[in-house]
């Protein structure tokens, strides 16, 4: 097959949510029940009954889902990583037959063995952490979400690992993959600092959203709303949006022999800046002390 599967989502993907994105923020009074409904979930949903979008809604707490399969896929990627590169084992002609159907027949063997191995351990402590958070930390809502979020999240996991992998040396039929612990640079280990880092962040910023439903005694006692201060909530309302998004830069300057993967990090970007200003936009209009110094996404700037 001579297509790129997997890049032509992510290309679609990103196109709807940024043009979505951008109508819901300048034309959203115009705009049929229909999509509005269709496409906000969580804190910022639609209220007004649709019928039809009703019948396909799932519940926002099956987030958790994800993670149920990106933790162990992930894992069995690193595994097939760890396989070739490490142990000098080869790749089962399945996956490769895989990878070809998703990447298409042609695509070469441009990333380096080092940057894939890095990534792959990267993004599964990531899925690992993700996991645990919204088994063990998040306190989801009753608030429901349209089947449309709960495919495109599996799929995304399903992409970028296919990303990953699909133009690494090694996997790609005839060509080799000579991994060596010298050949790992100095970006790469500081673009690894910084996605550990972003990752950190990220998980203090759900502890902060944690509290903000338990009582004094730690036990759950309201599933509403509320103002979220301290860590990067001092300074922007998505704080949750800029460390993934910080997470899939780093994951892209790794990865930036990749011809791919970037499409995976262009529409994280977009999909989180989105998201971070609904967020905004939600917490401005819901609360009437909400701190006028607190900016979307990037601290003071915007």
């Amino acid at each position: 097959m001579q297509i790129n599967i997997i890049r032509i989502i992510f290309i679609f993907s990103s196109l709807f949510v940024g043009i979505i994105g951008l109508l819901l923020n300048y034309m959203e009074s115009y705009l049929p029940c229909v999509i509005t409904r269709t496409y906000r979930y969580g804190k910022f949903s639609v209220d007004k009954y649709q019928p039809l979008v009703a019948k396909v809604e799932v519940p926002k707490r099956w987030f958790k889902h994800f993670y149920i399969f990106a933790a162990p896929a992930s894992s069995y990627v690193l595994y097939l990583v760890i396989c070739k590169y490490l142990w000098n084992d080869n790749i089962s002609k399945n996956v490769i037959w895989i990878l070809d159907i998703c990447l298409g027949s042609f695509r070469q063997a441009l990333v380096s063995p080092e940057s894939t191995f890095i990534a792959t351990v990267l993004l599964t402590l990531h899925c690992w952490k993700r996991f645990y958070e919204t088994h063990f930390v998040n306190i989801f809502s009753d608030k429901m979400m349209n089947i449309s979020h709960y495919i495109i999240g599996h799929y995304h996991y399903v992409g970028t690992l296919i990303c990953i992998i699909g133009e690494s040396k090694g996997f790609v039929e005839g060509s080799e993959g000579n991994f060596s612990w010298k050949k790992i640079t100095y970006l790469q280990l500081i673009c690894a600092i910084i996605f550990v880092l972003s990752s950190c962040v990220q998980f203090r910023t759900n502890l902060i959203l944690n509290k903000l439903r338990r009582n004094k005694d730690g036990k759950i006692n309201s599933t509403t709303y509320k103002i979220p201060h301290g860590g990067l909530f001092k300074y922007i309302s998505g704080a949750l949006q800029l460390t993934e998004i910080i997470i899939y830069i780093t994951l892209s300057i790794i990865l930036w022999q990749s011809s791919t993967y970037h499409y995976v990090t262009t529409w994280v970007l977009i999909n989180q800046t989105s998201t971070a200003v609904l967020t905004h936009r939600w917490y401005i209009e819901t609360f009437k002390n909400y701190p006028t110094s607190r900016k979307i996404l990037l601290p003071y700037i915007f």
